[in-house]
């Protein structure tokens, strides 16, 4: 995951001074909450098991500059580098990544502030879809393991990293 993060081209990116790496490695490496069964289970996502939904596109699709901004950038190069996916096609398929909030409503932005984008980004590890997402990982960096909980805590500037 590490090796791929820094062979990526966002490597170079920084939001409030993280690199993908930097955030990933405190968000879930350095993580004692993080187990070796959802590491495993991050690494072990691909497209033939779990195709992207539509829902995704929705909103971020009304925004036609989502995939240039760097949180977009960033947010898919990480999460390429943590599950093996293809960044461009990670990208195509999921439109959202970077974004704030939740596809399908009215609350689906690019947030502004450098710390909001940061924890927007980390919030995208463990906020790929239910039948996606290793099971606890919102628990282990937010603390819930709700979703709408775990968003809350994230934006209030909470979280285990």
């Amino acid at each position: 995951m590490i090796e791929r993060m820094r062979g990526s081209d966002a490597s170079g990116i920084k939001i409030k001074g993280d690199t993908i790496e930097s955030l990933f490695t405190r968000a879930i490496l350095d993580n004692k909450h993080v187990t070796n069964e959802q590491l495993l289970a991050m690494g072990n996502i691909s497209w033939s098991s779990s195709p992207p939904t539509q829902v995704a596109r929705e909103g971020a699709e009304e925004d036609s500059n989502a995939r240039e901004l760097p949180v977009h950038k960033f947010t898919v190069a990480m999460l390429a580098a943590a599950t093996g996916l293809d960044p461009k096609q990670l990208s195509e398929a999921c439109p959202d990544l970077g974004m704030t909030g939740a596809p399908g409503t009215p609350l689906l932005y690019a947030a502004k502030t450098e710390r909001m984008q940061r924890s927007t980004g980390a919030a995208r590890l463990h906020g790929l879809p239910a039948r996606r997402r290793p099971q606890g990982l919102n628990k282990a960096v937010w603390g819930v393991e709700d979703r709408i909980l775990s968003a809350a805590v994230s934006a209030l500037g909470g979280g285990r990293y």
